[in-house]
């Protein structure tokens, strides 16, 4: 089996490699930080850090660095949870960056309080994908995949610190929020103190100095729900609260309030636990749900199928796999019976001028081989555009072997061409002439059918039917190295036999 030529001094495989890599680059977007966040307030013991931990339960090898679940009070320092392609949990001093310290575990709540709170914190990163808010654009146009940033803050009334007392402080006031979670128990729906810190927070909405997107978007997460028949009279009781206190404040019109409530823990309860994360999760992005929605094509498979309709490559393949059909059927018909005219001789050209004479053969031949148009010419048309992230790979690698494998075809075309328009009035066999005129550059070009890049062609023929674009280009690329690899090997044994 023959192989392809070098294309310059690169290898074959330097060139697909270049062109995975070039995918790959375009493929692949950093993931940055969003600046608007989600801060989750409430009273010591509230819940809180027990609902972080519950939200992220499924990622088992990183439960060590979740906050501890007990009845006691846990964060005193406030705690980052982000998206991370690998599970890590880091002490931050925001003076000193270079202070930064990775843990192996949650600090106890002691560990914590050696550190002042209005200047050191805690960020858990962790891969959970509902963290990701896609290439969305809030107030960052950094570019990138954006992750969101959930805050959990120390509880009030624990008597820590300003930060702790202060549902204002670190953050709230004058950031970017997308939603505010405020966490309480059952018990303490009706708690006059944390009315009156939820009222601070209203106030700040209405002066204008706390920023939501889309309206002020509250979750109440009321823990400890004993029977799920509390629930409704729960959720009444808080609404009609907190709807009070919104007219109250002026902020009714830009207020959006979400109740839910849950008992973690209970194994009865764990298909209502299951429906309350998805609900939160629904909650927490709902001032945003359309803008992330259309954003959120994140992994290659996701992104490669909302891929726009002239980006997929299907139709291109499908033409490219046409013209090397198109080309074997050419060679095939190019010589019959040993003849490149087939059933042309000099008594067929009797009394014929020497024009009518290369007309009736010009003809002959075409009837024998069909209509030819160059294949560059084809080729040329399948081109992509430069910001494709297969455009490297493509041009480089596919279209550049598809031209080097039909060149061939053309050449042995215009020299058929040529020969005819030269033919000469006395030659004593038709046969004779043509045969010494073409039949070098059509052994040549009758060697496609032998080549690894024919074999190639044929094996993903079957993927111009495929609907799945990601699996189309993970085959591609696949089998692009292999025969790269293969190209490469041959040449090398050849040039040093």
């Amino acid at each position: 089996m023959l192989a392809s030529s070098f294309a310059g001094n690169d290898t074959n495989s330097a060139i697909v490699e270049r062109g995975i890599q070039s995918f790959s680059d375009n493929m692949t977007q950093k993931i940055v930080d969003e600046l608007a966040v989600v801060h989750i307030i409430g009273a010591f013991s509230a819940g809180k850090s027990r609902l972080v931990r519950e939200l992220l339960r499924q990622h088992q090898t990183a439960l060590a660095l979740l906050p501890i679940s007990s009845q006691e009070r846990q964060t005193a320092l406030p705690l980052e949870i982000t998206y991370g392609e690998v599970a890590s949990l880091q002490q931050i001093d925001n003076e000193k960056p270079e202070n930064t310290v990775t843990l192996t575990c949650f600090p106890t709540r002691e560990q914590q309080m050696r550190f002042d709170a209005e200047t050191h914190q805690l960020r858990l990163e962790i891969p959970e994908p509902k963290l990701l808010l896609g290439n969305i654009s809030l107030c960052s146009a950094e570019e990138g995949i954006k992750r969101l940033v959930l805050k959990d803050m120390p509880g009030w009334n624990s008597g820590d610190s300003f930060v702790a007392e202060n549902p204002l402080a670190n953050g709230l006031v004058g950031a970017d929020n997308i939603s505010l979670v405020y966490v309480v128990r059952a018990n303490a729906v009706d708690s006059q103190d944390d009315l009156s810190r939820l009222q601070a927070i209203f106030s700040a909405v209405e002066n204008g100095d706390a920023f939501f997107y889309n309206g002020f978007h509250l979750i109440v997460v009321v823990t400890r729900c004993d029977a799920t028949s509390e629930y409704e009279p729960i959720k009444q009781r808080v609404s009609e609260r907190l709807q009070q206190l919104a007219e109250e404040i002026g902020i009714e019109d830009e207020f959006i309030l979400t109740v839910l409530c849950v008992e973690f823990g209970k194994e009865q309860q764990a298909l209502n636990q299951e429906v309350f994360t998805e609900a939160f999760w629904q909650a927490i992005f709902a001032p945003i749900a359309e803008q992330k929605q259309a954003t959120m094509a994140f992994d290659w498979a996701n992104r490669i199928q909302h891929w726009p309709q002239n980006w997929l490559i299907q139709a291109r393949l499908t033409k490219s796999l046409a013209l090397v059909k198109h080309a074997v059927t050419f060679i095939d018909q190019f010589n019959k019976g040993g003849e490149f005219v087939a059933n042309m001789n000099n008594t067929r050209l009797l009394g014929l001028s020497e024009n009518e004479r290369r007309q009736k053969v010009h003809n002959a031949w075409l009837k024998q081989v069909g209509q030819w148009h160059p294949l560059s010419e084809a080729i040329d048309e399948l081109g992509l555009d430069a910001e494709h992230p297969l455009a490297v790979w493509w041009h480089q690698y596919w279209l550049a072997q598809l031209r080097n494998n039909l060149r061939a075809i053309d050449l042995l075309s215009e020299k058929m061409v040529q020969a005819i328009s030269k033919l000469p009035t006395n030659v004593s066999d038709l046969q004779d002439y043509f045969f010494a005129q073409v039949n070098a550059d059509y052994q040549q070009a009758n060697a496609l059918s032998n080549t690894h890049f024919y074999c190639l062609c044929q094996a993903i023929e079957p993927l111009t039917h495929e609907a799945n674009h990601a699996k189309v280009i993970a085959t591609l690329l696949s089998v692009s190295m292999l025969d790269a690899k293969y190209a490469d090997y041959y040449h090398f044994l050849k040039t040093n036999p």
